[in-house]
């Protein structure tokens, strides 16, 4: 898993971080507000985590699957995207 801040390497360790998030007591439920998008070897969703004060944080989820169908890259953004209005020509 590779964030803006950091990279979560192996299962123990992604174990770890997903104990220490469902063990916060201010967090109420995560969501997953988009369709899951999987195609080939990538995929894409959205999600958001609600805290019980009230405050929401949302993310963006892209990655890879290897041959074996598991998911081999996780890459999260977090915060919603902004609309620039600017077409990117390049892309």
């Amino acid at each position: 898993m590779v964030t803006r801040s950091r990279e979560i390497r192996g299962r123990k360790a992604f174990a770890d971080l997903m104990t220490n998030l469902l063990a916060d007591p201010q967090l109420l439920r995560i969501r997953v507000i988009s369709a899951i998008d999987a195609k080939g070897t990538t995929f894409r969703f959205r999600s958001v985590v609600e805290r019980r004060d009230g405050t929401a944080l949302e993310s963006f989820d892209a990655g890879q699957i290897d041959a074996d169908g598991r998911i081999s890259l996780l890459l999260t953004f977090a915060g919603p995207l902004e609309e620039s209005g600017k077409v990117d020509e390049k892309a």
